[in-house]
């Protein structure tokens, strides 16, 4: 009869990290299947999920939802590596133009979304305006494939935030705020606006959706960065939110020296 019961997994857990630790299970080798583990041990499926979810949770293999699981590559460089940053092209007539980096290598794959919400605490504060201001809201699932359905690439969620005042300041962005990074950027020089970036990035455990839209791998975290445009007086125009699985991917920042701080 399967074993069943807390802690029954231990046996399944102490073999396989035994094998990857002395590399009779190589990186990148897959595990037998759910029913194959249940035959040789001996234990119940709902015992077996567990051992390959606390395995994944470790980091020690990578489930891909249909397929199985397999032992997590050991590397020193990540496969994919983003760069974050945003150019700038200068114009016969002396103006700067501005195009976000990721540009070419991200493709939409869904009809984008488009409303409207009010500012949250967190958005009132990273916006610089008052809770429950009026906010744009453009939401874009990207892929870096090219086909229809994405399936092949990596994908990637872009969010941006547009508060109400922004949109009164620039003409444009009244008519329509749903754009794409460089048709704000766009935007705001052409309505004589000089925008300056400032990014952040966190790691966290995914939320239901984004394992859904962006495919992460079970124990795997997202990245998530915020990149605020202001003017150059400070005050913010517009906030950027992507996500991304953040298995075997880097992000690059080229850096530019600041004046220190007082």
């Amino acid at each position: 009869m399967a074993k069943t019961g807390t802690g029954k997994y231990e046996p399944v857990l102490a073999d396989i990290r035994e094998q990857i630790s002395n590399g009779t299970l190589q990186p990148g080798a897959w595990l037998p299947s759910e029913s194959g583990l249940m035959q040789h041990y001996g234990l119940s499926r709902y015992t077996v999920r567990e051992a390959i979810r606390r395995l994944a949770g470790d980091g020690l293999i990578v489930v891909v939802d249909g397929k199985g699981s397999y032992v997590r590559p050991r590397s020193d460089r990540a496969a994919h590596n983003d760069t974050r940053a945003v150019y700038t092209h200068s114009q016969p007539d002396g103006t700067d133009t501005f195009t976000d980096a990721e540009t070419p290598q991200w493709h939409e794959i869904e009809t984008p979304g488009t409303y409207r919400t009010n500012a949250t605490v967190d958005l009132a504060l990273a916006l610089g305006v008052p809770e429950h201001t009026p906010l744009f809201v453009h939401d874009r699932l990207l892929s870096t494939s090219d086909t229809p359905a994405g399936a092949s690439g990596r994908r990637m969620t872009h969010r941006t935030y547009i508060p109400m005042p922004t949109c009164t300041r620039v003409q444009a962005l009244a008519d329509n705020p749903f754009r794409t990074p460089d048709e704000l950027y766009a935007a705001l020089t052409d309505a004589g606006i000089t925008p300056q970036w400032t990014e952040s990035v966190r790691a966290t455990i995914p939320a239901p959706d984004d394992t859904t839209a962006l495919h992460v791998p079970v124990g795997s975290a997202v990245l998530i960065t915020r990149r605020t445009t202001t003017d150059t007086d400070g005050r913010p125009l517009l906030l950027e939110e992507t996500r991304r699985s953040a298995h075997d991917t880097q992000l690059t920042y080229p850096l530019a020296p600041i004046q220190r701080p007082a």
